[in-house]
């Protein structure tokens, strides 16, 4: 099939898919809901207690139990939100790759084909999307969910869901609330005020619930404003239960629940995973003492029975739960997604697209150049069902009059010696002459008197499954080690720590390297200098949750990251570089936040050098997180970010670089010059295990703008290989009133001599307040297809809620009397076009 046709197919596909969706009403509500009212009360009088309570966890890592003898199966679960996790499934890229396209109907399709893969394996519920906002640039978990802006993540998240839920299959909208980072995410404190909670934080989840009907959803691991996410009983049941009206259940995060009685009359529904650590024996304990009345186990077990029986898993006569895979099919929809989001940053002197009857030989250098799977690490990670790289992919479209030339260049170090027991020294009250003091607590938080104290003679351990001694759980256990360090010769070090699950290093009484999080074994160090004979106060901290234990100090001369000399003569002989470079899962992922929005290892300096010899040169980037270019943006021609582009990525690339598609992808989030620019900055990681989000409302762009702060690109910004001109704004009526909607019209045109996507933007902006706001927020976008010299009307329609604020003293949405303005641009830094109205009461 050529390019063309595998283009015209693919946009049929899905504009068939997007139209036969449209024509069928969701799922749920085409079901008689008095009816599962009755099966439900039916079932739970039959009910034991004990059958109750069953419900209400996890049997083991994912699914839950059923009660054979009433015919309720258990709840079969797979991670997502980017795919069918834990079986070879389509990879469609990350969440942030989605929200770059701006194209809810896709997304929409997207979703339906996650459902139909989950519904083949026999699954029940997908584990997404993770709508939680990307607030902090160096969020470890950034590229699973969307944006930076709530209205954007919330359309994403409904079209995702709605497309899941098409195929009886529940998602499960996660992390509910404030689990926007993954410093300390176990147990920090998120200190809130309520309007950002509900202008920023809470409305793509409001989004989730109210317009796609997710069917479940997953409380956070951290605390919000004192209390425990899974315990939060303002957030479960005040708001998600009552005020928004979610009918479904709500299971904690892995290992997140912390209590029985305060968790269960909260609102928490499911502790997961099983077997349960407070849903089990422990709750059957609390109802037959009078803790929790009968009433809230009926209440929680009827939430999930209800799910249930909106999945059709309650009829007598349910259909088969499996389909056949549609390999082809989704396969075009994950190459779909990867044309659409794939982000032109620079393009100077129009360098891209290259002409390939000018190009000999082309140069691809960098650590990612032969790496066909390139994602985020944890629990989201797909196991594709094909894969390819760069350099597979470029092979393929090239004739072979082209010479393709790869050379990695650049490798990681991920293992640094551990630090020897001669260079310890323990507390004086401890007896050896070299070694640290350890204490092992039979909890997650060190809290309470240790159940060991002993002389360890290095913090070098792998426990495997079990544990450090008999007395110590092998589970949720933690320790702390105390001593000195003392260097063999002076000068600069690295020294960290590496671990399965979280550590933490201490120096001179200072945190000096954070790795708190659930994670699998991962280093994370920062340079030291250290003189020879002068020892260090030192303290490792650790915490285990499950599975595989293990901990290490570690040290290292510190040297000048390198690399591969051979790159700057194959990029000197070649017609063109291309450098792919960026992150992958070793660098962000799940449990652990990055150290800093710098580049690893010597991939700085290899494109400044490469871009030194060759002119030709191209930065393709990689990663769910923006990076530092200060030390060479200036001087590279062409940026591409290509996020984290799926299975069908690298084919994209290599079509949007030889212009048979034109990039069309805009940035989701903010790129800021330098980490120091981001309104987090003041703030993270906090102290004292808890974190302030001080910026308040001024998350993203709405900081930039209303600071005033040139970031480095702008939200919404991506260039094209065309024009297109905005005109002839309209607005209608010119003064708004309570129940009426203003429409807003205006004329797109291609002024360029190629086909291309334009991604319309509109915002607001408040003219005069009471209330700090501000200066502009997103409330409406288009992705509009147009062909050369084509004009088109672009329409979109604004109502009270998109002016609206919070109040918080008087606990409701406000409209203030007064002029706003339309803004509508091509991103938050270029407006086009500008209109006024009226509101009026």
């Amino acid at each position: 099939m050529s390019r063309s046709s595998f283009k015209l197919v693919a946009s049929i596909s899905v504009a068939l898919i997007f139209l036969v969706m449209q024509s069928i009403d969701h799922f749920s509500a085409q079901r008689d809901s008095s009816s599962i009212d009755l099966k439900i009360d039916s079932l739970l009088s039959k009910m034991t207690l004990r059958e109750k309570i069953s419900l209400l966890s996890g049997k083991d890592g994912m699914s839950t139990h059923g009660i054979p003898r009433l015919h309720i199966p258990p709840l079969e679960m797979a991670n997502g939100p980017l795919g069918v996790g834990g079986e070879p499934a389509t990879y469609f890229g990350a969440g942030i790759s989605f929200a770059a396209t701006w194209d809810t109907a896709l997304i929409r399709a997207v979703g339906q084909a996650v459902g139909e893969e989950a519904r083949h394996y026999g699954k029940n519920i997908i584990l997404g999307p993770c709508v939680t906002i990307q607030r902090l640039p160096i969020g470890g978990r950034n590229f699973e969910s969307y944006s930076e802006d709530p209205f954007l993540s919330g359309q994403m998240a409904a079209a995702w869901i709605s497309g899941v839920q098409s195929q009886r299959i529940a998602a499960c909208v996660k992390h509910f609330v404030c689990n926007d980072q993954e410093f300390q995410r176990n147990d920090v404190n998120v200190v809130v005020d309520e309007r950002a909670l509900r202008e920023i934080y809470l409305r793509p989840f409001r989004a989730a619930i109210q317009k796609a009907h997710a069917l479940t959803v997953m409380a956070a691991y951290n605390r919000v404003n004192g209390f425990y996410a899974t315990a939060n009983h303002y957030l479960l049941t005040d708001i998600l239960k009552k005020e928004w009206g979610f009918p479904g259940f709500i299971m904690s995060d892995w290992d997140a629940t912390h209590s029985t009685v305060g968790a269960v009359l909260a609102g928490l529904d499911m502790e997961m995973p099983g077997p349960p650590h407070f849903f089990g024996d422990s709750l059957a304990a609390a109802v037959k003492d009078g803790r929790v009345p009968a009433t809230v186990i009926d209440e929680h077990a009827r939430r999930i029975l209800r799910v249930m029986a909106r999945l059709g898993m309650l009829d007598e006569n349910a259909p088969p739960t499996s389909l056949p895979l549609d390999t082809l099919g989704h396969r075009k929809l994950a190459r779909k997604v990867a044309d659409e989001s794939i982000v032109l940053l620079k393009n100077q002197n129009h360098l891209l697209p290259l002409n390939r009857a000018k190009i000999k030989s082309l140069a691809l250098i960098g650590p990612w150049a032969e790496e066909t799977y390139l994602a985020g690490g944890g629990s989201s990670s797909i196991t594709p069902l094909r894969s390819q790289s760069v350099a597979q992919a470029f092979r393929k479209k090239l004739d072979s009059r082209i010479q393709i030339i790869p050379l990695k260049a650049v490798t990681f170090v991920q293992d640094y010696p551990a630090v020897q027991s001669r260079f310890l020294l323990p507390p004086k009250e401890m007896k050896g002459l070299y070694g640290v003091k350890g204490e092992y607590f039979n909890n997650l938080h060190l809290k309470g008197k240790p159940v060991i104290t002993r002389l360890d003679s290095a913090i070098n351990f792998d426990w495997g499954k079990g544990s450090p001694d008999k007395a110590v759980q092998p589970d949720r256990f933690s320790a702390r080690w105390t001593g000195k360090l003392t260097a063999p010769k002076t000068g600069f070090y690295r020294l960290g720590v590496k671990s399965n699950d979280g550590s933490r290093l201490f120096v001179n009484g200072k945190l000096f390297v954070n790795n708190w999080g659930n994670h699998d074994f991962q280093l994370r160090s920062k340079r030291i200098f250290l003189e020879k004979g002068k020892p260090i106060a030192i303290e490792v901290e650790y915490f285990e949750v499950g599975n595989v234990a293990s901990v290490r100090l570690e040290w290292k001369p510190d040297e000048e990251e390198a690399f591969d000399p051979r790159a700057l003569t194959l990029a000197r002989q070649s017609d063109a570089a291309i450098l792919c470079v960026g992150l992958n899962h070793q660098f962000e992922g799940e449990g652990l936040d990055r150290a800093s929005m710098e580049l690893p290892g010597a991939q700085n300096k290899l494109i400044r050098e490469v871009a030194r010899v060759q002119k030709n040169t191209i930065v393709l980037l990689f990663g769910g997180t923006p990076v530092t270019m200060r030390d060479w943006v200036d001087s590279v021609p062409v940026i591409l970010d290509a996020f984290y582009p799926g299975q069908e990525g690298a084919a994209a690339i290599a079509d949007i670089i030889f212009g048979e598609v034109s990039p069309s992808g805009k940035l989701p989030v903010t790129f800021p010059k330098a980490y120091e620019d981001n309104p987090t900055f003041p703030f993270f990681p906090g102290a004292n295990d808890q974190l302030e989000y001080g910026e308040k409302i001024l998350v993203g762009y709405r900081y930039y703008d209303t600071k005033n702060v040139k970031p480095l690109f702008p939200f919404g910004f991506g260039l094209s290989y065309t024009h297109f001109a905005y005109s002839d704004l309209k607005l209608s009526p010119s003064i708004l009133h309570p129940g009426e909607k203003l429409c807003v019209q205006l004329k797109l045109r291609n002024t360029g001599t190629v086909a291309g996507d334009e991604i319309v933007q509109l915002f607001i902006h408040d003219e005069k307040f009471s209330m700090p706001r501000e200066q502009k927020a997103l409330k409406g976008f288009r992705r509009v297809h147009l062909e050369p010299g084509e004009i088109r009307v672009v329409s979109f329609e604004i109502g009270q809620k998109d002016l609206a604020f919070y109040d918080v003293s008087g606990k409701k949405w406000v409209t203030e009397p007064g002029w706003f303005q339309v803004l509508v641009g091509s991103s938050s830094r270029d407006i086009r076009l500008k209109g006024r109205f009226l509101w009026e009461k």
